[in-house]
Order: C-alpha cells, then sequence, then structure tokens
C-alpha cells in the first residue's frame, strides 16, 4: 500500500472542501440576488416587510411587489421608492414612488411597476421604505434602503466597456473608445485630471472622492446613442462623460470641480458655477470658451458685459439657483459669476470661502435667501451691496 504524506492529504481535503463550498454557493449574479431578496424581511415596531419580490430584472416593464403587515392598533402610512439605474455610465434611470395607509393590524399585497430603459453589469434597483413623503417627493423616515445589482450576469445587460480602453491613475477611472484620439492621449489626460483633483481638494480643504469616472467618447451620435443625452458633456455623481476629438475638448476642470465642491456643500449657483470657471482659469484652462467669451479671462470679460452695461445685479444673481438656462443669461452670469468669486477668495481669503459655500444653500425659499444675505455679511463681513460696490471697483473697468 502506498502511504500519502499527512501534509498532502490535509491539502487535498482542503481542495475538495473549497469545491464542495463553491459548488453549494453559486455565482452571486442576478438570479440568486432576486432569490435572496424574497428571503428578506424588514420589521420596525409597527410594520412588517415580507417576500419581496424584485420582478424579472429584464429591460422594459417590470414589477416590485411585498407583503406589508400592520402590527399596531391604530393606522400606518407606508411609502414605497424604487429606483431603477443602468450603472456604468448610462444615466437612464426611472424611479417610481407609491404610499398607502395600512388600517390596523393589516396585511396587504402590494405591487408597483417599475422600468428599466437600460441595463449594464453595473445596473441596480434600489429599494426605500419609509413613512412619509415630503413636498418635493422624498420619502421621509426611512427604515429601509438597499440596493439590489441586476445587471451582473443578465443577458439583458450590455457591456459598454468591452468597447473602451480602460486606465486607472490615482483618483481616476478613465475610459475611452478604443481607436479615439482620447485613447492615444490617455496618460496626458490623466495627469492634467489628476492635479486638477488635487489642486482643487487642496484649495477647498476636502477630501477628494476615491474615484472619479471619466468616459470619453469620440463623437457626438456615439456618446448620445449610448447614453441617450445630448450634448458635449454630462456629469452625475462621480462620473463624467464628454466628447473628445480634434474639434471639441471641453474644459478639462469645469465639472471636476463640481464633483469635488459638492462634498463641501451646495450654495447657490453663484458660488458654484461662479468657482468651478474661476478654478478653471486658474490652472490654465480657457475657462469660458464655450461659455460665451472665447479667449478672455473673467474680469475681462466682466468687465465688457459692465461697459455695455448687461451685467446683473448681485441681489439678483445671487439668488440664482442654477446658471445654464436661458432665463439665467449664462453667457452674463457665468463670467460675472467668475469674476465675483475671484474677488471674495483673492481679496477676503479662501478661509471665508470656504465657510460660505460650506454655510450657504441653494434653495428658492424666501426663507433661506434672507438666511443666506445674513450668513454672507457675517462671514464676509459686508453686504452684498458693499461687496459688489468694492468688486466693481476693484475691476477698474473705466
Amino acid at each position: 500500500m502506498r502511504t500519502i504524506p499527512t501534509g498532502w492529504f490535509l491539502l487535498a481535503l482542503l481542495y475538495l472542501g473549497s469545491l464542495a463550498a463553491s459548488a453549494q454557493t453559486p455565482a452571486r449574479d442576478y438570479r440568486t440576488v432576486l432569490q435572496a431578496a424574497r428571503r428578506d424581511t424588514v420589521e420596525t415596531d409597527s410594520v412588517r416587510v415580507t417576500d419581496l419580490d424584485l420582478g424579472r430584472a429584464v429591460v422594459g416593464t417590470d414589477t416590485f411587489r411585498a407583503v406589508l403587515r400592520n402590527k399596531v392598533a391604530s393606522t400606518v402610512t407606508v411609502c414605497v421608492d424604487l429606483r431603477a439605474t443602468a450603472g456604468l455610465w448610462l444615466r437612464a434611470n426611472f424611479q417610481a414612488q407609491r404610499c398607502l395607509d395600512l388600517a390596523p393590524r393589516e396585511v396587504r399585497h402590494v405591487a408597483v411597476a417599475y422600468q428599466f430603459r437600460r441595463l449594464s453589469p453595473e445596473g441596480g434597483l434600489r429599494i426605500r421604505l419609509g413613512r412619509g413623503r415630503d413636498p418635493e417627493g422624498s420619502v421621509t423616515s426611512l427604515f429601509f434602503d438597499r440596493r439590489y445589482e441586476l445587471g451582473r450576469g443578465n443577458p439583458a445587460a450590455v457591456n459598454l466597456a468591452a468597447e473602451f480602453t480602460h486606465l486607472e491613475a490615482g483618483h481616476l477611472d478613465i475610459w475611452a473608445r478604443r481607436g479615439s484620439l482620447a485613447e492615444r492621449d490617455l496618460d496626458s489626460i490623466a495627469v492634467r485630471r489628476e492635479r486638477a483633483l488635487s489642486d482643487v481638494a487642496r484649495l477647498l480643504d476636502v477630501v477628494p472622492p476615491d474615484t472619479v469616472r471619466l468616459v470619453f467618447y469620440p463623437d457626438s451620435a456615439s456618446k448620445t446613442s449610448e447614453t441617450g443625452h445630448i450634448g458635449a458633456g454630462l456629469a452625475f455623481g462621480a462620473t463624467l462623460v464628454e466628447i473628445y476629438n480634434d474639434s471639441i475638448r471641453l474644459d478639462p476642470y469645469h465639472e471636476l470641480v463640481h464633483i469635488i465642491a459638492i462634498r463641501l456643500g451646495e450654495p447657490p449657483a453663484l458660488l458654484t458655477e461662479g468657482f468651478a470657471v474661476y478654478t478653471s482659469e486658474r490652472l490654465g484652462a480657457d475657462a469660458l470658451a464655450l461659455l460665451g467669451s472665447p479667449g478672455r479671462e473673467v474680469d475681462s470679460a466682466a468687465c465688457g458685459f459692465a461697459r455695455g452695461g448687461s451685467l446683473i445685479p448681485l441681489d439678483s444673481l445671487f439668488d440664482f439657483t442654477e446658471i445654464g438656462s436661458a432665463k439665467s443669461r449664462p453667457t452674463v452670469a457665468y463670467a460675472q459669476a467668475a469674476s465675483l468669486v475671484k474677488f471674495l477668495v483673492e481679496t477676503y481669503g479662501v478661509v471665508p470661502f470656504r465657510q460660505a459655500y460650506r454655510t450657504l444653500v441653494s434653495s428658492d425659499s424666501a426663507v433661506a435667501r434672507e438666511r443666506n444675505r445674513a450668513e454672507f455679511s457675517r462671514i464676509f463681513g459686508a453686504s452684498l451691496g458693499e461687496v459688489e460696490r468694492r468688486w466693481y471697483e476693484h475691476l477698474r473697468c473705466n
């Protein structure tokens, strides 16, 4: 009889054990996620939710189902919020909500339709359950918030990544269409964008995102076809999608600034857009190239509008919640906001500016706007009118 060494015998046992374990634990694809969801139980003092059925995980209309049980002797409101996200850089998503009142001790089978317009391997369904809904439609008093990955292994998912060259560099996750100019420029793109991330994070004194995804398409047709977005650039979350060719090159810093700065706060557009344009100029870009004043610095452009009598009164510009729509007069507003931000940072200092960015809020509420004015005056030691006068004097436009 041949004797097997003890060490080899133990290794063989371990190997066979790992094979058995892998056979018993299927790959975590969309089917196992669907199965696991059915076993999920959500329980609070007043509500029990069971039998979560996410549907078929297909492109098109689907249905979420669950069983809700009111455990108490009073009426309970439960709101269901569903968000189907395509994943990767496919921005398209679908959100559905339904709120219902459960009578005392009632058991209710609920069904809410939702839809995947597109689906990638990173796609998923986010389910949130709460006790109510605020005036803006957000579910409040959440007691359940989970995202189920439904794209992995799903035959309905389209993997666009296979058509791209991929580069990971620092905080950047960069994708460029194969054979494109962006693919040839990947290394230089990585250097410029990583420097921008570092410079902006240091200026705002915030930690940059762990990963920023950059996706480059060679033309508008391919970008629109695959993302559903019309235009040269798209930003959402920590993802930027851009056209990159010989004739179209977006400012490499503007949207990166937004991605980092939002970690500090969400103030009025005067500060958000003004800071993005100002920082782009500071880092060496033609910041107004696609914003109405190509080749001009922000102070020069602002002076041009001042001479033409088209500046926006600061008291009005201060209340803008966005700059870009026709009503915001973007050609003037971008340059003016950037020049004002430059004045605030370089005259009063970056620390007060950070405080303002963190404290002020973008809102249509009259109460919030008055609070913004009071906080602005407290932080900079001057009213809006005083700052506007000093800024204009500093420009020396005459």
